[in-house]
């Protein structure tokens, strides 16, 4: 079972709480150094809940959140179009003398 650093709960969208779940837990961390989102934040989903009170007493530790106050994940660490990548990224990289 993976640790997490901290829980959070989000209030859902009308789709699901048209569905009778209303609230989501997600557990916090960071991607591991294999991926290449490595080091940033990580948000899984954990399970959601009829009501906010079945969420905290599975877990009481989380704090409600939003996507507006949560952590941003970036991609300035991966190479562009036009960035240079060892060995060529693309296949115009590859000058084949043509």
């Amino acid at each position: 079972m993976e640790t997490f650093k901290y829980y959070t709960i989000n209030v859902l969208s009308n789709y699901y709480a048209s569905h009778g779940m209303k609230y989501a837990v997600y557990g916090w961390g960071e991607y591991p150094d294999y991926s290449v989102m490595a080091g940033q934040p990580r948000k899984c989903f954990i399970e959601s809940y009829e009501t906010i009170e079945a969420a905290q007493k599975e877990y009481p530790e989380a704090k409600m959140s939003s996507k507006w106050t949560e952590p941003e994940v970036t991609f300035d660490h991966l190479p562009g179009e036009d960035d240079p990548v060892p060995g060529g990224m693309y296949p115009d990289d590859y000058d084949d003398g043509i």
